[in-house]
């Protein structure tokens, strides 16, 4: 039996046979050279595969990229479209509503705060944060407004006195000029400032007996007369709502009662329209 170490002597002879070149080979090889082909055949056979897998792999990812990425676009404008559709329909709501309240503030001679961007007068709508951003800021600005402008009574009780011409409740003969509503009350009952503001005034003042003035800094002031008590000082801070009296008797009074005025832009107007919101 042959083994790996033995060699054969194999002469290479050239076309004109003038020229040798004797190279020894193991002989095991030569025994067996139709395996070593076979497997070398093999192992080329499966490269080739190989390659082709892998360049066959490398189309399908990318191709799948490019599917991918017109997927993601595809999707990325229908989100687009649905939030920027969704967007304006929520905001051309809250503009109709921002316009009633705007109504209401006109209607007691306040300028409306002016809008000139959102839901309501744009085509092309930027994004949901800065649309978000330009709402927030605007109803800051109209929380400040109504919350410094007077709204609502000083106190819940029936009007016995309207603002404008009456007769002299001590007399009954004269005609005189009522600057605000009298409203009824009992004696020791809370007063509430309208509006937020700075107390102007809280002391004795004429016929208004003891009285709370409250300067809202939007050209409002509001009086609170014929109190019983007063629980705020000059130059204090009120919000809307803030406690700043007793109902009382003291002044020009035939009973108890709050006497109330409105005060615009130095002018007297009627109180009876910042009772309500109509």
């Amino acid at each position: 039996m042959s083994k790996k170490k033995d060699k054969t002597t194999v002469i290479f002879l050239n076309k004109d046979q003038n020229y040798s070149k004797p190279v020894q080979i193991s002989t095991y090889y030569l025994k067996h050279w139709k395996k070593f082909v076979a497997s070398l055949i093999m192992l080329f056979c499966v490269l080739l595969i190989t390659i082709l897998q892998l360049a066959k792999s490398k189309a399908e990812m990318q191709q799948s990229n490019k599917n991918l990425v017109a997927l993601v676009e595809k999707h990325k404008n229908e989100i687009v479209q649905i939030d920027t559709s969704t967007i304006k329909k929520h905001y051309l709501s809250i503009d109709d509503k921002l316009k009633t309240i705007n109504k209401y503030l006109k209607a007691r001679g306040l300028k409306p705060l002016p809008k000139n961007q959102g839901g309501e007068t744009d085509n092309e709508m930027g994004s949901a944060e800065e649309i978000g951003s330009f709402y927030e800021e605007y109803l800051k600005r109209m929380i400040h407004l109504v919350g410094f402008t007077p709204m609502g009574y000083p106190h819940k009780g029936r009007i016995s006195s309207n603002y404008g011409h009456r007769e002299n409740p001590f007399t009954g003969e004269s005609i005189e000029r009522h600057k605000g509503l009298d409203i009824k009350g009992k004696h020791g009952e809370l007063v509430k400032t309208t509006a937020s503001g700075t107390i102007k005034f809280a002391n004795r003042k004429g016929g208004y007996g003891n009285v709370v003035i409250v300067n809202h800094g939007n050209g409002y002031e509001t009086y609170y007369g014929h109190l019983s008590k007063i629980a705020v000082k000059q130059g204090q801070k009120v919000v809307a709502g803030d406690i700043i009296g007793k109902i009382g008797s003291t002044g020009r009074s035939t009973g108890p009662h709050l006497h109330y005025e409105v005060h615009k832009n130095g002018k007297i107007v009627n109180p009876k329209s910042y009772l309500t919101l109509e």
